[in-house]
């Protein structure tokens, strides 16, 4: 099996060269909107910065992998008598396969499929003010999810710079959250 790895880790970059392999890094900046399986007092967006690798295989057709950390929102409910305060947060990981389609010699609209394990992180704090306790819960919920999306891409004439705007659908369907939306923009750099 590590002969196996080792093998494929140096005939890869030839094989993927000879099919027209043009490698990319790039980041984006999200909005992730979420359908909580309840009414909530919490906030539905979250902010995300990604950062991405891949590339593009031939004209139609690209892969990536990526990461994704979401910042946590907090939302307490307070009383004369206690407070509660509900933290989540999350980060993802995975990758997306790309389909382009040329607009124009400099725009794509894109299409992507892909799967991605989210881990989403819930910290309650209760505080009782009359008995003068705190009382602190973590819960942790993974998920393996797809990820559907749909976007536009210009790519600078002469450059190495592509900018992009994207939508995708995640069905997470976990206990708290039933689906995500995110809105977002980026840059690639290819090599």
């Amino acid at each position: 099996m590590k002969n196996t790895l080792i093998l494929l880790g140096l005939f890869l970059p030839f094989t993927l060269h000879a099919n027209n392999f043009k490698p990319y890094i790039g980041a984006d900046a999200s909005v992730s909107i979420m359908d909580f399986t309840t009414d909530t007092d919490m906030d539905e967006n979250f902010t995300n910065i990604t950062i991405n690798a891949g590339g593009k295989i031939g004209r139609n057709f690209g892969v990536e992998l990526f990461y994704n950390h979401a910042i946590a929102n907090d939302t307490t409910i307070s009383t004369l008598y206690d407070e509660l305060t509900t933290e989540l947060g999350f980060v993802a990981y995975g990758f997306d396969i790309f389909g382009y389609y040329n607009l124009s010699p400099d725009f794509e609209f894109f299409t992507s499929f892909g799967v991605a394990n989210y881990d989403f992180e819930i910290t309650q704090e209760y505080t009782d003010y009359i008995y003068g306790t705190t009382t602190q819960i973590t819960t942790d919920e993974n998920r393996v999810s797809t990820r559907l999306g749909i976007g536009l891409m210009y790519t600078f004439s002469n450059q190495p710079v592509s900018l992009l705007a994207q939508y995708q659908y995640i069905p997470v369907n976990t206990n708290i959250i039933n689906t995500i939306s995110e809105f977002s923009i980026g840059f690639r750099y290819s090599f």
